[in-house]
């Protein structure tokens, strides 16, 4: 799925999503190309919790925990 047809299946909700086909621009920016959704949430807390699961599952995944209300995802690489 492409990140509006995600916000359009759930409106006004917090989304654990793992990226299927992403790159970083120039800007450092992730541009996320195909998204699948996991699972929504009411509340941020109850994503982070089930993201931490995952990622401590397997943490070569992809996984992010955004709001549907962002017209963009506008996650930033940051290099340690």
């Amino acid at each position: 799925m492409k990140w509006e047809d995600v916000c359009q299946a759930f409106p006004e909700q917090w989304v654990l999503i793992e990226a299927v086909q992403a790159y970083t621009n120039e800007k450092s920016e992730r541009i996320l190309e195909e998204v699948t959704p996991l699972k929504k949430f009411s509340n941020s807390p109850d994503a982070m919790k089930a993201y931490q699961e995952l990622h401590r599952e397997n943490p070569n995944r992809e996984l992010y925990v955004l709001h549907t209300n962002r017209k963009n995802p506008n996650i930033i690489e940051k290099k340690w």
